[in-house]
C-alpha cells in the first residue's frame, strides 16, 4: 500500500481511531472511572482533549473515503465500495457529532455512538472488500502469463 493512496490513508484512519478509543477507554475506565462533567466547560475540555483523536480519525476518514471516490466519478460512474466507504464514513460523521452534541447536553446518549459505530463498520468492511477485489489472484496471474493474450 502507497503513502500516496487514498487506501492508506483510509486504513491509517481507523488506525488513529482506534488508538482514540483505547485512549477514550483507559481514561475512563482506569484514570478517571468516576468522571462526570459538572459544567459545560468541562465537558468541552473533556471532549476536545480524551476524544480529540477519536475525532481526528473520524474527520480523516471522511476525506480520505471522499478522496477514494473522486477517481470513479471522474471515470464511466462510481464504484460501489468506494461510494459505501465514504457514505459509511459520512454517516460515522454524524454519529460522532450527534453524540459530541448529546455529550454537550448532559445526559449523553447512547444511540448516537452506535450510529457511528455502524457508519465506521460500514466503512472498513467496503475498504476491505475494494481491496481483495482490487489484488490480482495469483490463479490469474498463472493462467495470463501461460496464455499470453497479445
Amino acid at each position: 500500500m502507497k503513502l500516496e493512496t487514498p487506501r492508506f490513508w483510509i486504513w491509517a484512519s481507523v488506525i488513529v481511531q482506534l488508538v482514540g478509543l483505547v485512549v477514550d477507554a483507559l481514561w475512563h475506565g482506569l484514570l478517571h472511572p468516576d468522571f462526570e462533567a459538572q459544567t459545560f466547560g468541562e465537558m468541552v475540555r473533556h471532549l476536545v482533549t480524551v476524544h480529540l483523536l477519536l475525532y481526528v480519525g473520524v474527520a480523516a476518514l471522511l476525506v480520505s473515503t471522499a478522496w477514494a471516490v473522486l477517481p470513479h466519478a471522474r471515470r464511466s460512474g462510481i464504484g460501489r465500495a468506494p461510494l459505501l466507504a465514504a457514505a459509511g464514513a459520512a454517516l460515522q460523521m454524524v454519529g460522532e457529532a450527534w453524540h459530541a452534541y448529546s455529550h454537550l447536553g448532559m445526559p449523553p446518549s447512547p444511540i448516537p455512538e452506535f450510529v457511528g459505530f455502524v457508519g465506521l463498520l460500514a466503512a472498513i468492511i467496503a475498504t476491505f472488500v475494494a481491496g481483495r477485489a482490487a489484488r490480482p489472484s495469483p490463479d490469474r496471474d498463472l493462467t495470463e502469463s501461460r496464455h499470453p493474450t497479445a
